[in-house]
Order: structure tokens, then sequence, then C-alpha cells
């Protein structure tokens, strides 16, 4: 056990103390981490310069005396383009945090009125720096039968203006042109505003077991996608490693100086378990960054501490599962490239439960996510996406007999592996096919 030990530290060390593994796995996830918790908050707080200096604005009196009081009503300048989005955008809380964060524009400008003949003039004053911005509304806007006119709303604004400062000016000055509009018509725009605006859907699912929930459909879409591509990299990360470790070393004649002083099976397990620990960095960090973001917005009550739990299990199933394809692979050949053609019909057999990612998280019970349930490697990958799709509880049974499969095809690819691995990994020249490798398995 200690010189299998010894072989793990050695190629965890290898793997893990590089240049190329800590910028990937280590300090892309803590910026990651940063980005969430530090550069987020700051910019949802949405504070920027005062909108300050003089305005002006070419267009007719209601306009003005509307727009002016939008621009000291301070009010959001997102809440038009909020109205417009779908309903699963709006509902869900990240998206609602985002968009509906406060606007703090701490306006302080003075309208100056003018009229077209100076608009030359007043350009060149805006270029100088002397208006701040000059805006130009039609009076062919706001009649009847606006909505066929060609001409548009105009805000000239410098070269260093804010954008920000810009979405406020054209979002104040186009919604005064339809209030004033409404007016003409003798219509009071709060109250037409109200009639036409869209009410909310709430979606509640009822549980068998008489119980309410509300849906949240982009959440219950994302999470499970993001809990099977999280097992994805950690797993397919090392297990790579794995691959073209054991290739190097049977390429430089490394692998017999190893067995020298341990067995095949030590070896094995040792290089196994060391990328063992590789793979649980990269689920650490790449998970502990979702985390942080799930934490910023709020949103860490949409993951169960028994999805973590679940995660973690499914986790050492597949690791194993996967580490024992690429070692028995990486022992069988010496060059990279004759292990692309071992290893390509069983990553078409492995991007199955991506390939059916819409179909097993809109039907997590249905046939096809049942029976690829219980079907080895694909167990792990399947059943942590239909945990998490799922807006009720996957029967126990089924996820007790998919750990009991799982685990129990573990051990025979662990077994297999090991054959191939003793008798492969000393021999030269041309790779073996695939029946050749059920030949060494019969034989180990």
């Amino acid at each position: 056990m200690h010189k299998t030990l010894v072989v793990a530290w050695r190629e965890f060390r290898h793997t893990a103390m590089t240049k190329a593994f800590l910028i990937g796995a280590i300090i892309m996830p803590l910026l990651m981490m940063g980005l969430f918790i530090i550069v987020m908050p700051l910019m949802m707080e949405a504070n920027t310069t005062p909108l300050t200096g003089t305005v002006a604005i070419i267009a007719p009196v209601d306009v003005i005396e509307e727009f002016q009081s939008r621009i000291e009503s301070n009010e959001n300048p997102n809440a038009q383009l909020i109205d417009q989005l779908p309903d699963v955008v709006t509902q869900d809380p990240l998206a609602s945090a985002m968009l509906n964060q406060p606007i703090q524009n701490n306006t302080n400008i003075v309208l100056q009125p003018s009229t077209v003949e100076n608009i030359e003039t007043l350009k060149d004053d805006v270029r100088d720096g002397k208006v701040a911005a000059l805006i130009v509304v039609p009076d062919t806007l706001l009649g009847k039968f606006a909505s066929d006119s060609d001409e548009q709303l105009e805000v000239l604004i410098p070269s260093s203006f804010s954008p920000n400062h810009t979405d406020l000016l054209s979002s104040a000055v186009s919604k005064s042109v339809v209030d004033v509009r409404l007016r003409r018509l003798g219509h009071e725009p709060s109250a037409m505003h109200a009639m036409v605006k869209r009410p909310r859907v709430a979606a509640t699912r009822l549980a068998n077991d008489g119980g309410e929930k509300a849906d949240n459909e982009a959440a219950r879409r994302i999470i499970p996608m993001a809990f099977m591509m999280l097992l994805w990299i950690a797993t397919f990360t090392s297990g790579n490693y794995l691959l073209t470790t054991t290739i190097e070393e049977k390429g430089n004649k490394v692998m017999e100086v190893l067995l020298s002083a341990v067995s095949p099976l030590q070896l094995l397990g040792g290089k196994i378990l060391g990328q063992a620990g590789v793979s649980l960095i990269m689920l650490l960090m790449y998970g502990g960054a979702a985390m942080a973001g799930l934490v910023t917005f709020a949103l860490l009550d949409l993951i169960p501490v028994s999805h973590l739990l679940y995660l973690v299990a499914y986790f050492t199933m597949a690791y194993f599962m996967i580490a024992s394809i690429m070692a028995a692979v990486g022992s069988a050949v010496t060059e990279l490239r004759d292990a692309q053609s071992l290893i390509g019909p069983i990553m078409i057999i492995l991007i199955i439960p991506l390939a059916l990612w819409p179909v097993l998280s809109e039907h997590p019970n249905g046939l096809v996510a049942t029976i690829t349930s219980f079907t080895p490697p694909l167990i792990p990958f399947v059943m942590i996406l239909r945990i998490t799709a799922s807006t009720e509880a996957i029967a126990a049974w089924q996820i007790l007999l998919s750990m009991a499969i799982g685990f129990i095809a573990v051990l025979g690819m662990i077994w297999a592996c090991a054959r191939v691995f003793r008798i492969g990994v000393l021999m030269q020249g041309k790779p073996p096919s695939f029946l050749q490798l059920l030949r060494w398995i019969k034989q180990g």
C-alpha cells in the first residue's frame, strides 16, 4: 500500500503542480469567484457618474415638460425592456435580480429649449462641451398617425458621453413622446400603460402529496446541465491527464524503471488514485466558483444539500469508470494518435447524455431516462441530470439500483483495466484492436 501511495503522490505532483494546471484549475476558478463575489455586486449597484450640465432640446412645450418630469423621477431606463422580455426570463431569480436593480442616476441637468434654426450652433456646442447633449423631437412624431412617419428622435451626444446616460436620455424622451401622444388624444397615460401592461404568470407545480411549489423554468433547465458539465469536466480532464501520462511514460521507457520498483497493479492503483486528487480539485474549484455565483445572487436555495451529496457519489462513480478506461487504453498503445482509434468509439457512447440532455431534462422520469440510468458507463451523468431536473423526487429504488449497478460496473471495469494494464504496459509496436483487448482481459 505504501508503494501505491508513493506512486499516487508522484502522479498527483507531476500533474497538479504544473503551471498549466495551476492556471486552468486553480487561478481561473479563483478569478471566477472574484468576479462573482466582488465585481458583479459592484456592477449590479449600477452607480454611474452623475449626469450634469445643460441639455438642449428642440421639441414642443408639452414634450419638454413631460421629459423634465421623467428625468426628475429617476426612473429605471430598463423598465420598458423588462416589460417586453418573456416571462421565462423576468421570472427567473437571477435575471430579475440583475434587471431590477435600482438605477442611481443622480441627474442634475438644466434643460435649454431651442428651435430648429439653431441646430447647427447647438451641434457645435455639443462638440465643444458647452452643452451635454442635444435632443431633437420632430413635430411629425406627435401626430395621430405618427407610426407612419419615417422620422426618428435624435439624441446628439459628444464622443465621450456615457452609454448609461445615453440610455437614460433616450428612454426618457421616447416615453415622453408616447405620453404626449396619449394626452393629445384625450387619454390618461398612466391609465393606458396600466391597461396594456402584461400580467405576470405564476406557474405552480402541484405535487402528488398535496404540496405546492413555484416553478422556475430557467433554473430547471440550466442547473441540471451545469451539474452534468461539472461532472464531465472534472472526470474527463483528469482522465485525459491519466491517458497522456501513461502513454508518455511508456514511450519514454520510464514505465520500465517504475515497474522495477513496483508491481503493475501497484502502479495502476497509484496512477488512478493520484489523478483522483486532480479530479477532486477540479470539482471543488469549479463547483466552488458556481456556488459563489449563487451566493452572490442569493440563489443558493435552488440547490438542495441532497443534490450535492448525490454529486459526490456519482462523481466517484464517474471518475473510476473514466479513469479505468483511460488507463487501459494508455497502457495498450505507445502514441497518442493510436489511442484515438480506441477512445473514439468509447467517446461516442459517453456523449450520449449530452446529446439526450434536452430529452432527459424535459422528461426526467421518462422511458429513455430510466433505461439510460441503468446503463454503464452512462449512469453517473444521466442520474445527476435526472435528479437535478426532476420536479418530483426520483424513486429511491431507482437511485439505489443505479448506484448498485454503477459501482459493480466500476469494480468490473477496474478488474478489466488491471488485466489489460498488466499485459499492455510493456508491449511495444502495433496497437491492439478491440478484439485483442478482449483477449488480454481473458488471458490476464
